[in-house]
């Protein structure tokens, strides 16, 4: 199979497809599914297990997880049934005392990122988060959900980050400006992107939501998805479009 599954962020290996844990969480853009899927999969290692192998079938070699629920549980499995099985990861969301960064790094969690809800808020704690992580020999980044202001004031102020996890898709949901937020990601072509929210909550016909992202600087793609076959056919779709 000569198709490539990985590519480098910081001259570490990082899957072009990973598996994402938002519907795990049965998150608010799931709008009426949300609750279904948190009832399905939250405290379930065994139902997480289940979309994991099926991306790993498609060529997704990895998982964005957030420690969560069953998540890390489920992740240990998958761990050590597969050689090659890489975790980024993000902080968990909101003030927590415990962040969440020592669960990743149990994981051997490649990169790391700051919440979305965290680094929106522009505070000393995105600082102290990504200081803390990079510390620990892992690659420090930022989720953001407020892609364009939060983009802007970590390039202006020189932020330890060293990749960024942001929402990308065709429909530009999530992306506050679309054509903004392309533009920004464009003009930088040494940085290193991984997009979320790539199906738009399931919104956009796969074949077509990863030919929008291979047309832009994105380098990897993290993929919710909650169906077994939609995650082995979607991790194969998404690995042909981002073939570079």
């Amino acid at each position: 199979m000569g198709t490539q599954l990985f590519t480098e962020f910081e001259g570490v290996k990082i899957p072009l497809v990973s598996t994402g844990v938002s519907p795990f969480a049965g998150t608010p853009q799931f709008g009426d599914k949300a609750s279904i899927y948190l009832e399905k999969f939250f405290n379930d290692a065994n139902a997480m297990l289940e979309i994991m192998e099926a991306c790993y079938e498609g060529g997704g070699r990895g998982i964005g997880a957030i420690p969560f629920g069953k998540v890390v549980e489920a992740v240990k499995i998958m761990k050590e049934t597969h050689g090659d099985y890489v975790i980024t990861g993000s902080t968990l969301p909101g003030n927590l005392p415990d962040p969440g960064i020592e669960q990743l790094i149990d994981l051997d969690a490649k990169i790391i990122y700051v919440h979305g809800s965290i680094s929106d808020e522009k505070s000393d704690r995105v600082n102290k988060l990504l200081e803390e992580i990079s510390s620990r020999g892992i690659i420090p980044g930022l989720a953001v959900h407020n892609p364009i202001s939060t983009l802007e004031f970590a390039f202006e102020n020189n932020l330890n980050a060293k990749t960024f996890l942001v929402p990308f898709n065709a429909q530009g949901m999530m992306m506050a400006n679309q054509q903004k937020l392309e533009e920004l990601v464009d003009s930088r072509k040494e940085t290193a992107f991984m997009a979320m929210k790539t199906l738009a909550a399931g919104k956009i016909e796969p074949k077509m939501a990863y030919e929008y992202i291979a047309n832009h600087n994105i380098r990897a793609v993290v993929i919710g998805m909650v169906d077994v076959d939609e995650a082995r056919n979607v991790a194969e779709i998404a690995l042909n479009a981002l073939q570079k």
